[in-house]
């Protein structure tokens, strides 16, 4: 994972008190929020990982509809024949593995500004897509693009495009050539191992 994708995934720090304002507003707050909380810790989180998965655990998965996240990750076909079992396993060790990688970039934060465009909403006004840019001194800005559902008066995060590649997307190609493979139980089996190995590094 590059240092502009984990800089551009930190933003999913979740601030409540932005969860029913307009999806630019949200998004934005959320940047504030985050930025804020390195600035405090900066010194820490560059040894700390404790820390560091602690304050992502906390602040993003409010943020984020875990469960959609998964689904879409691994696809239709897949989640739809998974056991009930299967599903909830896959979901706490795919959450798991956001939060390890999310974690090891909270110390790359170095000054970014990120400016976020006026939300475009769906017809119904249950879903939203917002365009920002991370402007950085020297080099041309990004532009990410943000896709949120509403959900019982709060936004939730379901998917995001870096420069034109998207968050789901990635993590399916890097899923699905040994899920197709494995099928699901060795899957599982082969995260959880992965899991483990990171732990104990």
């Amino acid at each position: 994972m590059n240092k502009i994708l984990v800089i551009v995934l930190l933003l999913l720090f979740i601030n409540t008190a932005y969860s029913e304002e307009n999806p630019s507003i949200f998004l934005e707050g959320v940047a504030n929020g985050l930025i804020s909380e390195i600035q405090k810790n900066e010194k820490e989180l560059d040894t700390n990982e404790t820390l560091a998965k602690q304050l992502v655990r906390t602040n993003l998965l409010p943020a984020i509809d875990a469960d959609g996240f998964a689904k879409r990750t691994i696809g239709k076909k897949a989640w739809t024949t998974a056991t009930e079992d299967q599903k909830q396993k896959f979901v706490d060790l795919f959450i798991e593995l956001v939060i390890g990688n999310y974690a090891k970039g909270l110390s790359l934060y170095d000054g970014q500004v990120f400016k976020f465009s006026d939300a475009v909403l769906s017809k119904s006004g249950n879903s939203a897509k917002v365009r920002s840019s991370m402007e950085q001194s020297g080099a041309t800005p990004i532009i990410i693009d943000y896709l949120l559902n509403n959900k019982s008066g709060s936004w939730k995060i379901i998917n995001l495009t870096i420069e034109g590649v998207s968050m789901i997307k990635s993590y399916r190609n890097q899923f699905s050539p040994r899920l197709n493979k494995l099928g699901m139980e060795a899957f599982l089996a082969e995260l959880e191992n992965d899991k483990q190995l990171a732990v104990n590094k």
